[in-house]
């Protein structure tokens, strides 16, 4: 299991959110080294949410930097990197 489950929230430029839906859209599910991903589009403040998992800290900066604010279209992130504390059963 990765160490980081990580959300990313995302503004584009309103003139290229298609650009930007593009190409995250080609982007891979394991886009990097150790990394795991889930792009959706949402509404309101922010344009995209981007949900990864990585394996260590370091996977996890070198993805947001190299791959989602590289792209032309991104004017603003957030970054919230979360671990387990501890894993909770799922009750039935």
């Amino acid at each position: 299991m990765p160490d980081f489950s990580v959300p990313v929230l995302i503004k584009v430029d309103t003139t290229k959110t298609l650009d930007f839906f593009n190409s995250i859209s080609a982007l891979s599910d394991m886009p990097a080294e150790g990394v795991r991903l889930d792009a959706t589009c949402v509404f309101g403040t922010w344009d995209f949410a981007v949900w990864f998992e990585a394996n260590t800290n370091e996977e996890a900066v070198d993805f947001v930097g190299e791959q989602i604010r590289s792209i032309k279209s991104v004017t603003e992130t957030i970054t919230m990197p979360a671990s387990a504390v501890k894993e909770y059963p799922m009750k039935t």
